[in-house]
Formats: C-alpha cells, structure tokens, sequence
C-alpha cells in the first residue's frame, strides 16, 4: 500500500480564532453574526462570542478582548474546551478570495466578572443576548454552539467527579 502524497498549495491564508462559552444560571451567552453589509443576501446566525486573535496577542488575551468587543462583559477563562480545524474554499470566503483559508478555533469556558451587555458598534456581530439553554435549538445559530455547549456539559461532568 502507498500513502498518498499530501496536497500542496502555493498559497492559504490561515485564521486563528478563540471563542468563549459563557453560561450561568441555566443561560448562554450569544453574539449575531451579521454580515449584512458585506453581503446583502446573508442570513444572521447566532454564534458564540469571539473571533480572530491578533498577530502576537496571547491566544486567551485574544478570546476575553472579543467577548468585551462583542457583548461589553468582561471575562475569567476557566478551561480550554477544544481545538478544532477546518477548510473554507476560496470562493466562499468573505474577504481574500484568491486562496482557501485553514481555519483554528480555540473555545474556552469563561464566567463573566464584570460589564454590562451591550452590542458590537462596527464589527461582524450585531447584537447580543443571553438565551435559556432549552431555547438554544430553536434559534437560528451556527453549529459551533451546539458543540460547544456539549463540551460545556462535558467539562462541568469530569469537574464534578474530582
């Protein structure tokens, strides 16, 4: 048997994103990702707060300053949830469409510690609101927080049992 020989690419942009689940008292903390104003026929999704971190901004640093950007509350990372990767062609991207883009996204767990909810002014998010986990599947969202939700749930369970 052979191995394939891996694709090259003469060139991808990467993108490095952290994101935080925020939940208390039964609730999580979402952001609307709108790109209305990029593409007139684009349909707000509910996602959860973050988004990409900065050349040289510490990976953490990146997910509390995006959580404050997009809804006004400040953060606590309390755990790293995931890591995961994936792949945008070229043509489905929203900016730089000359390549594909490698996409990474850190999701931690993070309690508020202080702020008051707000919404983004110029940003890629319009809004932001607490919802009750059982409304979650009802709402318009991207699949990111349904996982994450999960890995919430998981993460809490071992903490328990230590």
């Amino acid at each position: 048997m052979t191995t394939p020989e891996p694709q090259v690419h003469r060139g991808f942009d990467t993108r490095l994103a952290a994101y935080c689940v925020v939940i208390r008292e039964g609730e999580i903390l979402l952001a609307l990702w709108d790109m209305r104003e990029r593409d007139a026929g684009f349909v707000p999704r509910w996602t959860l707060p973050g988004g990409g971190v900065e050349l040289g901004e510490d990976i953490d640093a990146g997910a509390v300053r995006e959580v404050e950007e997009e809804t006004g509350y400040t953060v606590r990372i309390d755990a790293l949830l995931s890591v995961d990767s994936g792949l945008i062609p070229a043509h489905r991207r929203y900016s730089g469409t000359e390549y594909p883009m490698q996409t990474v996204a850190v999701i931690y767990a993070a309690t508020v510690t202080g702020g008051e909810l707000r919404h983004e002014a110029n940003g890629t998010t319009s809004q932001a609101a607490w919802f009750r986990l059982e409304d979650v599947p009802g709402l318009n969202r991207v699949d990111r927080v349904d996982a994450a939700i999960e890995l919430h749930i998981e993460h809490l369970r071992k903490e328990s049992t230590r």
